[in-house]
């Protein structure tokens, strides 16, 4: 299981290398934009990627992103990388927010007054949690995925 884990860390740093080295601007026009498959292929693999960041698979979203990216035979690397959304100033939020959205559809009360984040807190509000996030995955993989979509189909260069 260190294994892993450390397996994980890694490819996330060799991403975030290879990310910083090309630039935003480029980095964009050539896997996004320039790269092969169709708008909604690139769209589909997005939406894929966002899904499983915001998923509760905690430390497998790089190995799901890539296996599922091949047997849907979409962009692995549009997959991968936006499966790492749950970098570290967002994953609060992201949490905050599941569990939020999982007590509203279970219509249980919570609170985060005077709350210590102990073994306690998270029995309590697991489930509050898988079923929070499983539905922010799906709302803001749709989302992602149609507005990418759009944006694609906006500035697609291969149409100019």
């Amino acid at each position: 299981m260190q294994n892993f884990i450390k397996n994980t860390i890694q490819s996330q740093m060799v991403f975030y290398r290879y990310f910083r080295r090309k630039g935003w601007r480029r980095f964009l026009k050539e896997n996004i934009l320039e790269s092969e498959g169709s708008n909604e292929t690139k769209a589909k693999s997005i939406a894929l990627g966002i899904f499983i960041g915001v998923s509760p698979f905690w430390g497998f979203h790089s190995f799901l992103a890539i296996t599922l990216s091949v047997y849907f035979k979409l962009n692995k690397l549009l997959t991968f990388m936006s499966s790492q959304i749950t970098i570290p100033p967002l994953i609060p939020f992201i949490i905050f927010l599941s569990v939020m959205i999982g007590a509203k559809v279970l219509g249980i009360e919570t609170s985060f007054e005077n709350i210590t984040f102990d073994m306690d807190f998270v029995k309590n509000n697991l489930v509050l949690y898988i079923v929070g996030s499983l539905i922010l995955a799906t709302v803001s993989a749709s989302f992602f995925g149609l507005i990418s979509y759009f944006l694609m189909e906006k500035f697609n260069p291969k149409k100019k």
